[in-house]
This record gives C-alpha cells, structure tokens and sequence, in this order.
C-alpha cells in the first residue's frame, strides 16, 4: 500500500494566482480599491521616509532596544558566571575552535593518505624490470610499524 498523496490538487496554485490576479486588477472594484490603498499607503511610506521627527524617533527606539539587548546579554553572562556554567560566547568560540580543528584534521588526513600513496608506489617494483617468474608467492608484506606512543599534554587539570 502506498501512503496518501499530501501534495495539493494539481492546478490549485494556479487557481489561487488567478483569483489574486482577478482581486488586484484594476478593472474590477476590489483591484481599484487595492491600487488606491497602495498609492496612499506609498506616500504615507514616503513621507515617513523623509521625515527628521519618525527617523529621530525610531533610530532611538532602535538604540534603546539594542542597548536594552546588550545589557540583558552581559547579566545573563555575569550570572552564568557565578554559576560557573559556560556562557554562549565561551560555547560560540569553543564551537569555532572545534571546527578549525575538524578542519585541520581532514587536511592532515588528506595529507596521510597521500604520503601513504607515494609509499606504497615506491615500495612496488617498476614493471618492466621484474620478470613474473622472479615473484615468489610466499612473499610476506612488510610488518607493521609500531604505533608512535602519544605525548600528554601538561597543564592545569580541568
């Protein structure tokens, strides 16, 4: 059984475009209507645009607000502070941190994969110099290096 369809009925936004279209045309009574609000609402836009009292008004409501925001932002992070829990700054550059050090990864990686490559060319022998009869088949593959122990980190315990 396959799930019901929840796409909409073929032709629906086509419909709905039209009926748009029909209610802002200007040969019917409800697009004249619309082009009227349109034209006022574009001057009252217009006006409010050039107007030294809204622009005064609204870039100090706009300062206040971010201000307001910066102020809230710096007690929330003095407060998780105190509560020695890692603010949204701190988890923000650590997060950037940890994408730089992905990012580091995949190159080192890349680059391993590359020397590993030119190694293993180097350890096979050219073609035309070897004959088929000189390969034994009871030739064994190099051993394994052994791993590298890794250093610790010194510094404060956290």
């Amino acid at each position: 059984m396959t799930a019901p369809d929840s796409r909409p009925a073929p032709g629906l936004l086509a419909r709905a475009l039209k009926k748009v279209g029909q209610l802002t045309s200007p040969e019917t009574r409800s697009g004249q209507v619309f082009t009227k609000a349109e034209r006022g609402l574009t001057q009252v836009a217009a006006r409010l645009a050039e107007s030294p009292t809204f622009l005064r008004v609204s870039g100090g409501l706009m300062r206040r607000g971010f201000t307001l925001q910066i102020r809230r932002t710096s007690l929330m992070e003095k407060t998780l502070h105190s509560l020695r829990v890692p603010t949204s700054s701190e988890v923000d550059s650590l997060r950037d941190q940890l994408r730089r050090m992905g990012d580091q990864v995949e190159a080192l990686g890349s680059q391993l994969e590359h020397v590993v490559e030119l190694l293993e060319r180097q350890e096979q022998p050219p073609a035309a110099s070897v004959s088929s009869s000189s390969i034994s088949p009871t030739l064994s593959p190099p051993p394994e290096p052994e791993p590298v122990p890794r250093r610790r980190r010194s510094g404060p315990a956290r």
